[in-house]
């Protein structure tokens, strides 16, 4: 019986290994046996996507993007809310979610569907800033898209998060708005001598009852590359997440579904259904998630396998099935793909932030 650490571990720390959660599909079985080690090691593949230094500059920088032009990109401010808070529970954590996504959508006073217009004023637009003071500052260097902006990233000191002294500059960022009358988007490049990190578009729509978020896109470390596609769905009953990512050099997919039953930490209900499909069979974990606690099942290539339990706030356990033992990297691959739930909506808010947040 393993014990597990989502409880343990700052929701940020698994930014990285987050967007790996999810992926692909198809119902059939797969043939290919369970490699226990070998899953581990796909999970620290995927999760090594997001594990550079431009992807660090990039997510520790990239909430000072709004406060620089003024507005979000993305239709509507997340003031106050700052998406470095962590949170040790998934109730907690889908709660933050949709609080930023409500936030983002373009609704009129009214609550109807508001028209939606380019955000990027015309003395911004096609403008470089550069840090200075402990935020960023518009400069006369040339090269931002004209319906954009463009922001320099440098390197990052791991403790601080802030850039170290002297400058150093290791990269920038171009948010491009794609925005039109009817869908608030915008586009998001991390460029690093002449290679492109992170190209992903990120898309606001809305309506009188609901909301939808999606980001799709790539991220590489430079060898690794993952593409992935985030959507979140807001209504007045809950939020529903979809994600997805694909390592294609691992022949890798992890697809995740989770619906949040109402709007607050004490009273919602999390439904999940994680897959993880590759090289080294498939794996899926299903259940129900409350304040109190809740329990997974775990299959192995379609066939019972475990369960993961937490109660009242307790670290989450594994239970072999049938109480039977499990191997010491058995119980590592399934506290792996298991810990990728608790980043999934750190990830997403750190794409987000750059378009849609301000953090104050």
């Amino acid at each position: 019986m393993r014990v597990l650490q989502f409880a343990k571990r700052p929701v940020l720390m698994l930014a990285a290994v987050a967007v790996a959660l999810l992926g692909c599909s198809g119902s059939s079985e797969p043939t290919v046996p369970f490699n226990p080690t070998g899953a581990s090691d796909d999970m620290a593949a995927a999760g090594s996507a997001f594990n550079s230094d431009v992807y660090a500059s990039f997510s520790s920088l990239s909430i000072l993007f709004d406060g620089a032009i003024g507005a979000p990109l993305v239709s509507g401010s997340a003031a106050a809310l700052d998406i470095r808070r962590t949170t040790s529970t998934p109730q907690g954590a889908m709660a933050r979610s949709a609080d930023l996504i409500r936030r983002m959508m373009p609704h009129t006073a009214s609550g109807s569907t508001g028209s939606v217009s380019q955000v990027i004023a015309p003395g911004v637009a096609g403008k470089t800033f550069v840090y200075s003071g402990g935020t960023y500052v518009m400069s006369d260097i040339a090269g931002a898209p004209g319906n954009g902006v463009r922001f320099m990233l440098y390197a990052i000191d791991p403790v601080t998060l802030l850039p170290v002294a002297p400058l150093v500059e290791t990269g920038y960022v171009d948010l491009i708005d794609l925005s039109t009358s009817t869908t608030s988007a915008a586009r998001v490049l991390v460029v690093s001598q002449g290679v492109t990190y992170l190209d992903y578009r990120v898309t606001s729509t809305s309506t009188a009852t609901s909301g939808r978020v999606s980001v799709t896109g790539f991220i590489t470390n430079g060898e690794v590359e993952a593409t992935f596609n985030l959507r979140a769905t807001l209504t007045a009953s809950g939020l529903s997440l979809v994600q997805s990512i694909d390592i294609p050099s691992r022949n890798l997919s992890v697809d995740l579904t989770m619906n949040l039953t109402g709007t607050t930490t004490e009273t919602s209900t999390i439904s999940m259904t994680l897959d993880m499909r590759g090289q080294n069979g498939w794996v899926r974990l299903t259940g129900n998630f409350t304040s109190t606690g809740g329990t997974l099942s775990v299959l192995v290539n379609g066939s019972t396998f475990a369960t993961i339990t937490e109660t009242n706030g307790s670290d989450p356990v594994i239970t072999g099935a049938n109480s039977q033992p499990l191997t010491p990297e058995e119980e590592q691959a399934l506290a792996d793909i298991f810990n990728f739930a608790g980043g999934t909506f750190t990830a997403f808010d750190q794409l987000v932030a750059p378009v849609g947040t301000i953090v104050s």
